[in-house]
């Protein structure tokens, strides 16, 4: 099949997915308005045909880490929590930029390909 064949069903594929997704989330508006939701928490909701709708609340926790610290410096529990973590970037500039140093850290690190993705304009269909 061609590439503009594939683009093409890529295309058709894509809009139907977007329009798939914006008719679920509107379904989802409304189930939220007829069915139990807790604050915090899941909440199993049994309809009358059998079919369960399980629906979750919760909050996002952001803060002023500093401040944070600050306000409970004398607590003997922190409210955060640190992660140390592999500097993506840092080991993609090494790996390309000086491989004798990758060759000596290179045992320590999983390289694995990340999936492709694919992205097609189309200026005719505002994609």
């Amino acid at each position: 099949m061609s590439p503009e064949a594939l683009a093409a069903q890529w295309i058709a594929a894509k809009n139907a997915e977007n329009e798939a997704k914006d008719k679920r989330l509107e379904i989802e508006r409304q189930l939220i308005e007829v069915v139990e939701v807790k604050e915090e928490g899941s909440t199993t909701n049994t309809l009358k045909n059998g079919i369960k709708v399980v629906t979750k609340g919760g909050y996002t926790y952001k803060a002023d880490v500093q401040k944070l610290l600050a306000l409970t410096a004398s607590w003997p529990e922190k409210p955060v929590k640190t992660k140390v973590e592999a500097d993506e970037a840092f080991l993609k500039a090494v790996r390309h930029d000086r491989p004798d140093l990758w060759a000596v850290i290179a045992e320590a690190v999983t390289l694995k390909p990340a999936k492709v993705y694919i992205t097609i304009e189309d200026p005719t269909n505002g994609l």
